[in-house]
C-alpha cells in the first residue's frame, strides 16, 4: 500500500533503514562494508576516480570487463546524503567476478546540494562515462544498478540520452520511489525537498523510460512499508507493459541484502547476476 496509508503507523520506523534495523546495528553494517570494500579494493584493476566535474565527488570508477558481458553503471544509497562509492568496492568485486564491466559512480550530496542538481549532475557524468567506454570499445548494453536512494536515481537516469537504445536493464534493489514521504522524514532536514519537488522526482507518476527490463528486489527482512515501495514500483511498471521481475530477498534487511545480490554465489545474487547476463543479447 502506498505510503499514505503508513502515515500513522510510524513512518522512521517504516522507511528509515537504520530506524528499523537499529542505529547501532546500521552503523556496524555500514562500518563493515568499508572494512571490505578497502581489504578487496585490489581486487579490481581499473582506474579510479576519473573526474566528470569540478566537484570532488563528481568521479567514478572504470573497470572494464569482458566484452561479452553488460557493463554495469552503479549508483549508491544512503538517501542522497550520505555514503560514498568507496563504500560498495567489495559489492563492485563480487559483481567483477562475474566479468561485469563496471562503473562505480560517485556524485554530491544533500544538503550542499539538492536532488535535482544531483540528478542534474549525474546526467552529465553518464555523457563522460559513456565516452570512456566508447574511447575503450566497450561497446555493450549497459545495465542502470542503484540501491536505495541509488535506485531511486538509476530510475529517473534512464531517460539521458546518451544511454538511448543502450540502456537494457534497470536492476533496483530496495529502492524509495514515492518521495513525497521523504518530507514527513527527519531524513529531509538535509535532502530539503519542498512540496513540488518532492511530487516532480516521484517514480510512480514521473515513471522511468521504456525500453529496458527491470529487475526490483527488496529485502524480506525489511519493514512492510519499505517492500511495498517495491511492489508499487514492480505494479506500475507492468501494468505499463514492462518487462520486470519483482524479487523478495529471504529475510536480509536493507543493507545485508546487497551483499547477497551481488555474490553470485549467493542463491539470491546467481539470480540477479542470470538476469543481468541474459540482457546481454536480447538487442
Amino acid at each position: 500500500m502506498s505510503w499514505i496509508e503508513w502515515h500513522d503507523h510510524g513512518m522512521e520506523a517504516q522507511f528509515s533503514p537504520r530506524v528499523s534495523i537499529g542505529a547501532e546495528a546500521a552503523a556496524a553494517c555500514l562500518d563493515e562494508w568499508a572494512l571490505q570494500s578497502q581489504a578487496r579494493k585490489r581486487e579490481l584493476t581499473g582506474i579510479f576516480d576519473l573526474p566528470y566535474g569540478e566537484h570532488s565527488l563528481m568521479r567514478f570508477d572504470l573497470h572494464l570487463g569482458d566484452k561479452d558481458k553488460p557493463v554495469v553503471i552503479n549508483f549508491h544509497g544512503g538517501y542522497w546524503r550520505a555514503l560514498d562509492k568507496s563504500d560498495v568496492n567489495h559489492h563492485m568485486a563480487d559483481l567483477a567476478k562475474t566479468g561485469f564491466g563496471l562503473v562505480n559512480m560517485n556524485y554530491p550530496l544533500c544538503p550542499e546540494v539538492s536532488l535535482a542538481q544531483i540528478i542534474q549532475h549525474l546526467n552529465h557524468g553518464l555523457a563522460e562515462v559513456i565516452s570512456k567506454l566508447n574511447d575503450s570499445g566497450h561497446n555493450q548494453p549497459i545495465i542502470l544498478m542503484g540501491h536505495s536512494a541509488g535506485a531511486h536515481i538509476a530510475m529517473h537516469l534512464s531517460h539521458n540520452e546518451k544511454l538511448h537504445g543502450r540502456v537494457v536493464g534497470i536492476a533496483a534493489l530496495s529502492g524509495i520511489y514515492e518521495t513525497e514521504l521523504v518530507r514527513k522524514l527527519k531524513v529531509n532536514d538535509d535532502v530539503c525537498l519542498t512540496e513540488s519537488e518532492a511530487k516532480k522526482w516521484n517514480c510512480i507518476t514521473h515513471m522511468p523510460a521504456v525500453g529496458p527490463s527491470y529487475y526490483v528486489a527488496v529485502g524480506g527482512g525489511e519493514p512492510s512499508g519499505w517492500i511495498d515501495q517495491s511492489w508499487i514500483m514492480t505494479q506500475a511498471l507492468s501494468q505499463r507493459g514492462d518487462p520486470v521481475k519483482f524479487h523478495v530477498c529471504g529475510k536480509f534487511h536493507h543493507f545485508n541484502l546487497v551483499d547477497c545480490l551481488s555474490d553470485s554465489n549467493n542463491l539470491d545474487g546467481e539470480k540477479l547476476h542470470s538476469w543481468m547476463l541474459s540482457l546481454y543479447h536480447q538487442e
